[in-house]
């Protein structure tokens, strides 16, 4: 099993804004590509100290309060279909 690319965080008691730990390597275009959805960061993605199984850096990128979770969730699965999709078509030209 492959280490997720993107996690998203629903909101809790501790924080009321959703977020994304988002593989260092793949932050900017997901965020380009929420962007593009009209979905924008509460604040500037934040590099985080941790790093993931890969040893990849992971940014942080907030998004708004009140944003559904579930629209989230599928963005999370639009985004990666788009960058299989678009590796794919990169592997075969």
């Amino acid at each position: 099993m492959q280490p997720q690319k993107i996690i998203l965080i629903p909101p809790t008691h501790e924080q009321s804004t959703p977020s994304f730990h988002v593989e260092g390597s793949q932050a900017n275009a997901f965020l380009a590509f929420l962007e593009s959805k009209g979905i924008t960061a509460w604040q500037p993605p934040e590099i985080m100290g941790k790093r993931g199984p890969d040893h990849q850096q992971i940014v942080e990128i907030e998004i708004e309060a009140g944003t559904s979770p579930d629209l989230l969730d599928d963005l999370i699965g639009a985004f990666l279909d788009n960058e299989n999709t678009g590796s794919l078509a990169k592997k075969s030209s």
